[in-house]
């Protein structure tokens, strides 16, 4: 009896196992994708029922008390929203904003160094909110794009060149 109820567990277990395969990656040159469209800092992008734009973009070396690591330098970007939409809009500047080189290297908004306004909170249908997001980079980064992606609110991702 143990023995046929051993016999129908081991069938069981080797029948419902996988087999892992490996396979060579596919070496062709897949089909070139356009680039998606950058946008140029003080152009305003309309996603779903918000216009984003980024007005500028400074550098900073810190204070006395913050400062950013060994060849690292503040980047800081001046950006305003206004949602033109029919129903408030939660934005969060964590969330939301990242900071991009030619590397691919990403880069999330730091908090320390001294900035305007702030980019968090409720926003109603009407309204406009402006303020600075900071993100801590190598000084030898190149090609830094602002991403803005409010995938919370299901609209996409807009890029804009920081130049």
């Amino acid at each position: 009896m143990f023995f046929v109820v051993g016999l129908v567990l081991l069938i069981t277990v080797v029948g419902c196992g996988e087999t892992v395969t490996s396979e060579k990656a596919d070496t062709a040159a897949p089909k070139p994708q356009p680039p998606p469209k950058t946008f140029s800092i003080g152009e305003p992008i309309k996603m779903g029922g918000l216009v984003f734009t980024v007005n500028g973009v400074r550098e900073s070396k810190g204070d006395q008390f913050i400062r950013p690591k060994e060849g690292y330098i503040y980047k800081i970007v001046d950006v305003t929203l206004e949602n033109i939409g029919e129903k408030p809009a939660a934005i969060s500047s964590l969330m939301m904003f990242s900071l991009a080189d030619s590397e691919g290297y990403r880069y999330k908004v730091t908090i320390g160094p001294e900035t305007r306004g702030s980019l968090d909170g409720e926003l109603q249908p009407g309204q406009k909110m402006r303020g600075e997001l900071a993100f801590e980079v190598p000084t030898k980064a190149t090609g830094l794009q602002l991403l803005f992606e409010p995938n919370v609110l299901g609209f996409g991702q807009a890029i804009v060149s920081l130049k």
